[in-house]
């Protein structure tokens, strides 16, 4: 199962055309491969049906919770009392419902980030073959190999931030959050950086490790790039209305 993660990485992601082809290559030429993608494509279905499942009955539980017990041979006052309480206790359970199909988790918000801005990186103007050939080895899924010549490459040149922003961004993907979050301070702290992501993106790494404490930390570096008028202010703002 070595190709599941470039298989999650591919169907939660947005590939490219070129991805798509080399994808379905794969599918054609791999057995294995082919194999790999079936039981993922299998074994979603059944998560999914799982939650649905799960849904319907917290659904039937919140609705045998609040349900009106029907008494007859009522007056009518006593009758239009209770049509009333029970139009209250549907507003509340499919209030209910909407929400707990609608909740978004820390870990979802940073794991739907990590998706739409990280899985293909794209060098800047400007920068040097030696990063733009680190980064085509991120784009090809060896993540290990990327981040082990982006360290030697930040050591090299301390100078160079992109790759220490890169260094943070292929740990984060390698869940490697203290590394992660080590190369995303050192960037935070660099003054003299235009357009700087270092702060959002020590936010984006708590969210997702998600341990005792993280998200409050979180939602504290949140609120400094918002008030501090930081990259990613925009985003922040959303995601603290949803972590309130």
């Amino acid at each position: 199962m070595e190709n599941m993660e470039y298989i999650d990485d591919y169907f939660k992601g947005s590939p490219t055309d070129l991805q798509k082809q080399q994808f379905e290559r794969r599918i054609i030429n791999d057995n294995v491969f082919a194999e790999e993608v079936a039981f993922y494509i299998s074994a979603n279905r059944v998560v999914k049906e799982q939650l649905l499942m799960d849904k319907k009955q917290r659904f039937r539980e919140i609705y045998e919770q609040h349900k009106v017990v029907p008494i007859t041979k009522q007056p009518v006052k006593k009758i239009w009392r209770y049509m009333v309480a029970a139009s209250v206790i549907a507003a509340v359970v499919l209030s209910t419902w909407f929400l707990l199909g609608e909740n978004t988790s820390p870990q979802q918000l940073a794991d739907r980030y990590i998706q739409q801005n990280f899985q293909t990186l794209s060098v800047t103007m400007g920068s040097k073959d030696s990063l733009q050939y680190i980064l085509n080895l991120v784009n090809s899924g060896k993540l290990s190999e990327a981040l082990t010549r982006l360290e030697t490459l930040a050591q090299i040149d301390p100078s160079n931030k992109n790759a220490t922003k890169y260094a943070g961004i292929v740990s984060l993907r390698l869940n490697q959050y203290d590394k992660a979050l080590t190369y995303f301070s050192m960037l935070a702290s660099d003054t003299s950086l235009y357009s700087n992501h270092g702060k959002f993106y020590e936010a984006v790494t708590l969210l997702k490790r998600n341990k005792t404490g993280d998200v409050e930390e979180a939602k504290k570096k949140l609120q400094e790039v918002v008030e501090n008028e930081q990259e990613g202010k925009e985003e922040a703002i959303k995601w603290l209305k949803k972590l309130d």
